[in-house]
């Protein structure tokens, strides 16, 4: 069992709370991509929190934080990082950290897919 945390562009909440679709984050198009620029700021943002590239994919960059003792990993997409941690109390909060410090800017929005909530 995993803990998880989804950051978005802050369109996609605006997208979310106007959408009757109860499946809508399984539908792509309604995510907002990130520009060029938030994708390369995200993604040094990351470097920086101590997470490391370890696989890349057409689509997606795979992270895990560079601690051996931590389950944190992130997929980093065009429209979404998707942080994934081991149930323990330490790995969930460093996601969830994590995830809150990037929506400082106030151009991402994290949610929980657990409690089904925004935070901006």
């Amino acid at each position: 069992m995993s803990y998880d945390i989804q950051l978005f562009h802050i369109q996609t909440m605006h997208n979310y709370e106007n959408s009757n679709d109860e499946e809508f984050f399984e539908h792509v198009e309604n995510f907002t991509a990130f520009s060029q620029d938030q994708f390369d700021v995200l993604k040094a943002s990351l470097l920086n929190y101590d997470y490391e590239v370890i696989r890349i994919d057409d689509d997606a960059l795979h992270f895990k934080k560079s601690d051996d003792e931590s389950s944190a990993v992130a997929y980093l997409t065009r429209y979404a990082i998707y942080f994934s941690a081991s149930f323990n109390q330490e790995d969930s909060f460093e996601i969830s950290m994590t995830a809150s410090d990037f929506t400082d800017t106030g151009e991402f929005a994290k949610y929980d897919p657990q409690l089904g909530e925004w935070e901006f």
